[in-house]
């Protein structure tokens, strides 16, 4: 494993060990090399539905076209139980020399499994902390990100539990935490802030969902000093029958507003693609990580975006929030 840090002891996690802050490049914020609904491996149909190297080679000739594409590091949001496997993800970033930043945390409650759900604050606290300081489940591999989130419906108790432990952990460590669950953007801000969480460390995901679209919202958020993640990107109606579907037209206009406002520096952009999903069905999404670069970015440039703020977007602000 790399070792390495900048000059002041600051350093990014990878499945392949630490890395410098200058090291990590054009960085997808929010992605996902697995998404497997929990319990997928006890059907009699698991070797059918998961044929693991060819699922290996798909999610590798999509990580270089990425790379091809001026890609280096991706963020994988899925955290504990929904698939995430360390030594698959080292081996793609072995093979195609594009990082990859995995995470601890749970989605929402409903995905978060029994054994973890009957645990109390105090033991999420320490398996966060565990997993970023000794290693990811038996591993001795980092995780290098907090993911927490909850369900349309509103933060049950469980799931607050997940983002109060995500937060303790947050401080203990200094990891970033990154949200899922768009519907209580500004709730998980307020938790997590009650915590002692630094705002400088939080990413509330999910900005640009089709069904809670806000503007106002957002500049909240970056006036509390936290990031706004418009990360739905290339998940468009004419491919996709989620509800947070949305043209991409339209995230650029929505991205060209939030920069408009003058808070270029707490956005980040990113797809919140599967390489691969088993949930209600199976396989890979329309998008493959490169859209972002190959497809939005262009439009992004056509619609008058500079390119510092560009970079800034998918470098400078990365770089800022993954080191600890």
């Amino acid at each position: 494993m790399t070792e390495k840090r900048d000059r002041e002891g600051r350093s990014v996690k990878t499945v392949l060990g630490l890395l410098g802050p200058e090291q990590i490049g054009v960085t997808s914020m929010h992605e996902h090399i697995l998404w497997l609904l929990p319990g997928w491996q006890f059907a009699p149909e698991a070797g059918e539905l998961f044929p693991r190297e060819e699922v290996f080679a798909t999610i590798k000739k999509d990580l270089l076209d990425y790379k091809a594409a001026g890609g280096q590091t991706i963020v994988d949001c899925t955290g504990i139980g929904l698939g995430r496997d360390v030594e698959f993800s080292a081996a793609l970033s072995r093979e195609t020399g594009v990082n990859i930043v995995c995470s601890t945390g749970f989605w929402a409650g409903t995905k978060i499994l029994p054994f973890f759900a009957l645990k109390d604050l105090d033991y999420h606290v320490a398996l966060y902390v565990r997993e970023l300081t000794e290693g990811m489940g038996t591993t001795n591999v980092r995780a290098g990100v907090i993911k927490v989130g909850n369900g349309r419906q509103g933060i049950t108790p469980l799931e607050e539990l997940t983002y109060r432990a995500a937060a303790r952990a947050s401080r203990k460590t200094g990891a970033a935490i990154i949200t899922h669950g768009v519907n209580f953007a500004l709730q998980h801000l307020e938790i997590l802030l009650q915590e002692g969480a630094d705002p400088e460390r939080i990413v509330i995901s999910h900005c640009d969902a089709a069904y809670n679209l806000n503007l106002q919202r957002d500049i909240e958020i970056a006036k509390k000093g936290a990031y706004v993640a418009y990360d739905h990107i290339g998940i468009e109606p004419r491919g996709s029958h989620a509800l947070y579907a949305m043209g991409d037209a339209k995230r650029v206009e929505l991205c060209k507003a939030f920069l408009e406002a003058g808070y270029a520096k707490h956005l980040v952009i990113s797809c919140d693609t599967d390489g691969f999903a088993i949930h209600e069905s199976r396989g890979t999404q329309a998008q493959a990580y490169d859209h972002l670069l190959r497809n939005f970015v262009p439009l992004l440039r056509s619609a008058g975006v500079a390119e510092e703020t560009i970079r800034l977007l998918l470098v400078e602000t990365p770089r800022r929030i993954l080191p600890f």
